[in-house]
């Protein structure tokens, strides 16, 4: 990882720690950098590596409430359900507004098998974020898990609703991308954007032709 990234992610760490108030427990430097590793790990799928970096963070349960979530996240993905429950909710109760901690409590109940505790919660999410995909999506989970498939249908229609926002991104990106030359990347960002736009999108025309042009310059 660049020394660039890691520095950007240690920023927005502290940045985040003193709007929640944490300021008075900031990680250490040490902290950190346990952490930017235990997060790169976790992302490749090394989960057991990840665990033993986060469970030398000694600051995750003071304040540094995103290694605490990773720690969660960890627990989760080694099947230890109650022990990631236990996690989340420590960090929604302290943190009411963490819509991630709030998210994987309710998929750790759901895994479970805590169906009425899952949706409690899942109803009161989506009563402050309707718009949110996410919770749209555990929402249609929850209903396929209840062989409500009508239920389900429907909230994944709401969930990909979204698509064509989450499409924006990678266009915009691909515009940079081609600006500076980087067509594959470009071209890999648009086929994304693509493949998430409806079929009846009027977006479809302008990112292929967008697509074209890019492709004209990789000759």
């Amino acid at each position: 990882m660049s020394t660039h990234r890691h520095v950007m992610i240690i920023t927005a760490i502290l940045s985040a720690a003193a709007l929640a108030g944490c300021a008075s427990s900031r990680p250490s430097s040490a902290d950190l950098d346990a952490y930017v590793k235990a997060r790169d790990l976790y992302l490749r799928g090394s989960v057991e590596q990840a665990a033993g970096l986060v469970s030398h963070i000694e600051s995750r349960t003071r304040g540094f409430h995103q290694a605490r979530l990773l720690e969660g996240k960890i627990l989760f993905f080694k099947g230890h359900m109650e022990d990631s429950e236990q996690v989340f909710r420590g960090l929604t109760k302290r943190l009411p507004g963490y819509t991630e901690a709030q998210l994987w409590l309710i998929r750790s109940l759901q895994a479970q098998g805590k169906t009425r505790d899952a949706e409690s919660l899942l109803d009161a999410a989506l009563e402050l974020n309707p718009g949110d995909p996410r919770f749209l999506h555990q929402a249609g989970l929850l209903k396929l898990g209840a062989d409500d498939i009508r239920g389900a249908l429907a909230f994944f229609r709401r969930s990909q609703e979204f698509a064509v926002e989450f499409s924006q991104s990678y266009i915009e990106s691909a515009r940079i991308l081609y600006r500076f030359g980087l067509t594959d990347p470009a071209l890999a960002d648009l086929a994304t954007a693509q493949a998430l736009l409806p079929t009846d999108s009027g977006m479809r025309k302008p990112v292929a032709d967008l697509e074209q042009r890019v492709r004209e310059a990789r000759k």
